[in-house]
């Protein structure tokens, strides 16, 4: 899908700047899909970033390089330096990254209730060609779904639970080789 390939450019260029992400959300979870049938349709593309200044700062730089507007809480972001970028984290702000009306990017702080650290040592690698995908891993996700015990988040686990069971069996196959 078009639009897949557009957010996996964008991860292909957080790798060569050496940006620290975990691709979270929907989106991470559809990489567990065994099959591509059994993907879900999602909004956007969460990626966790490690909140150092300079982490964030490159990955909004190389996003405003690729044609993205920027905006947190529905505010465009304007100038982008580190003082502002201090105190996006600070406030643990979500950063939207749009291009069109396709492409969604949201830039997250915190996950769930789970520390970057612990996303970070328990992400699984995926591959798209020659691109590293650092994904969550799997478990985590569903758990941070749960704790953010948003209705939107409730309704999804609900409706996918036989999809998320077996995903998750899979998962467990393949960790235990």
């Amino acid at each position: 899908m078009k639009f897949v390939d557009d957010y996996e450019s964008v991860l292909k260029k957080f790798n060569s700047k050496n940006i620290r992400y975990v691709v979270i959300g929907v989106f991470g979870i559809n990489y567990y899909a065994n099959d591509p049938g059994n993907r879900v349709l999602t909004q956007d593309c969460d990626i966790l970033l490690k909140p150092l200044v300079k982490n964030l700062l490159d990955a909004l730089k190389i996003l405003m390089a690729e044609g993205f507007n920027l905006e947190s809480n529905g505010e465009p972001l304007g100038d982008v330096d580190a003082w502002l970028v201090k105190k996006l984290i600070e406030r643990r702000s979500v950063v939207t990254a749009r291009k069109g009306d396709v492409l969604r990017i949201d830039l997250v702080i915190e996950g769930g209730g789970i520390p970057y650290s612990t996303w970070e040592k328990n992400r699984r690698l995926f591959k798209a060609g020659n691109t590293r995908i650092y994904v969550g891993d799997l478990p985590q996700l569903l758990r941070a779904k749960e704790n953010a015990n948003r209705e939107k988040d409730r309704k999804f686990l609900a409706l996918y639970k036989i999809q998320l069971k077996e995903m998750l069996d899979a998962h467990k196959q393949k960790t235990k080789k």
